[in-house]
């Protein structure tokens, strides 16, 4: 059985100073051209009104509107909406997969990529050796069961309000080593051409600098 994919669009709210997310709107167009499946597949979030409206020009349906997020989520909107979001899927839903835009999908998921998501209990993330944070969450897997720990994390004490940071505040201290929290082979991280070299027949998702790049790890993921 499948699990709700689910992605957003939200504004760059800082300290309640607001920008648009120029970046986003750019990627949304190209993702749905490079990625048909997403326009039929996702769950899309709006995280207030104006962005449910920039959603519905790219011919999305909006499935929820988070005007009521509290305060707080608003005023700082671009490093905890996607984290209130992805804790309204866990209330929904009982889990989900969260899709960044800025990603290409390799090959559709499956039963065995679903049963991997559900194996030990635990949430997935794509691991980034030297990463600045922790985990990264441009493609991420959690259950119901961490809904609590999803909860306590907003309040926690981060350099900067981000959810990447924000779950680190959560997961276990030897979480780098623990292999059930990571996606592996599944989800590639994809920053240059020198790193299509991880793209194997077992890749599911890349998370990609350049969208262009999808037909040629597409090729790669059907004859790595």
């Amino acid at each position: 059985m499948s699990i709700p994919m689910i992605a957003g669009l939200y504004p760059y709210t800082r300290a309640g100073v607001t920008h648009s997310p120029e970046v986003t709107l750019r990627e949304i167009p190209a993702s749905l051209e490079v990625n048909p499946f997403y326009r039929d597949n996702l769950i899309v979030l709006a995280g207030d009104a104006a962005s449910a409206r920039q959603l519905e020009s790219f011919g999305l349906r909006v499935h929820r509107v988070f005007d009521d997020a509290p305060a707080e989520i608003h005023r700082d909107t671009a490093h905890k909406m996607k984290h209130w979001m992805c804790m309204w899927a866990l209330r929904e839903f009982g889990e989900f997969l969260w899709v960044d835009w800025d990603t290409v999908l390799l090959r559709e998921p499956d039963e065995a990529f679903w049963s991997f998501c559900r194996s030990a209990g635990t949430p997935k993330f794509i691991h980034i050796p030297d990463y600045w944070a922790t985990v990264n969450c441009g493609i991420y897997h959690a259950p119901v069961t961490w809904l609590d720990a999803m909860e306590r994390s907003l309040g926690a004490e981060v350099p900067e309000p981000n959810d990447e940071l924000l779950w680190s505040s959560v997961l276990p201290p030897d979480v780098v080593a623990r292999d059930a929290f990571w996606w592996g082979e599944r989800v590639a991280q994809i920053w240059t051409e020198d790193d299509f070299i991880s793209v194997t027949t077992s890749t599911y998702f890349a998370h990609v600098k350049h969208l262009e790049w999808a037909d040629s790890l597409r090729n790669l993921a059907r004859t790595a």
